[in-house]
């Protein structure tokens, strides 16, 4: 739930239990009973040079098998005081028990449905109409086109914050019951909103196809983005996307949809939050994941 290492969670949310350091690299199996000088910084892994010096301040003698016992407990400690102040935080904001949940998305999920999801908006599809809508889902492309630059010329490589939340923020969904349709309703409702089974035409030239299908092989199912002729499921949004890259496309029947914008909310609320709250308050990094 909380993707994150224990060493920065017990920061982030300045628990009064740090997580302490140890030389994980010094222990094998032949000096479990060793009692010493404290092992060299070289056994102590991801930290700072002044954090084992004031680590060694503490001690005159080191005994391997005591401070294992002590690492483990305040391991425990700290972790207990993080879900412990991670529970409270959620609490406050949202009136919803995290223990609940067992994972990030299912309790993201229950905040939206409870604090900000109005009643009858997202209907529960299943059946043969939850089936055609599925085919359309196809994953997100992720495919790594090696650039062909020419010498001496520069390649700039963008990020895009928040990409997910930021679709989710300016675009409408589907909402209420979908209604099942023959033949182009684009002939009689311009911008109809849905799942459309068509026809798709690629244009013949296009270096880099941007519509995805899934296809049977001798392997099992794969997804391609293929150039040519061929029939599947697609949002509506899509099909204007790809207009402008000279896709063409003949409407068959589908599922129309209200449309709204459902999430701009959601997104809105924790956003600001992690503005509102520095690097330094734990409500930045809940708001963050």
């Amino acid at each position: 739930m909380l993707n994150v290492s224990l060493r920065n969670l017990s920061k982030s949310f300045s628990v009064e239990t740090q997580k302490s350091i140890f030389p994980y690299d010094f222990v094998n199996e032949s000096n479990l009973d060793y009692i010493g000088q404290i092992p060299d910084f070289k056994f102590f892994d991801g930290i700072s040079s002044l954090d084992y010096n004031c680590y060694v301040e503490n001690y005159n003698i080191w005994n391997l098998r005591d401070e294992t016992i002590k690492y483990c407990e305040i391991d425990c400690i700290s972790l207990y005081q993080v879900i412990i102040k991670f529970n409270e935080l959620i609490f406050e904001q949202f009136k919803i028990n995290i223990h609940k949940y067992p994972t990030l998305s299912s309790l993201a999920f229950a905040i939206y449905r409870s604090v900000f999801l109005e009643n009858n908006t997202i209907p529960q599809l299943s059946g043969q109409v939850a089936k055609d809508i599925r085919t359309s889902y196809t994953g997100g492309a992720v495919d790594m086109y090696i650039p062909e630059n020419k010498e001496g010329t520069k390649l700039y490589a963008y990020d895009v914050n928040s990409l997910y939340p930021s679709v989710m923020f300016n675009n409408d969904m589907p909402v209420g019951k979908p209604i099942l349709f023959e033949g182009d309703i684009t002939k009689i409702e311009e911008d109809a909103f849905g799942f459309f089974y068509c026809k798709i035409v690629t244009p013949d030239n296009l270096k880099h196809p941007i519509l995805q299908t899934h296809i049977k092989t001798d392997n099992g199912i794969r997804t391609i983005a293929p150039l040519g002729t061929w029939e599947g499921m697609i949002l509506s949004q899509e099909i204007l996307n790809a207009q402008n890259f000279g896709y063409k496309f003949e409407i068959l029947w589908g599922y129309k949809f209200e449309r709204k914008n459902i999430f701009k909310d959601y997104v809105d609320t924790l956003y600001n939050l992690r503005l509102n709250y520095p690097k330094s308050n734990p409500l930045n990094l809940i708001a963050k994941l």
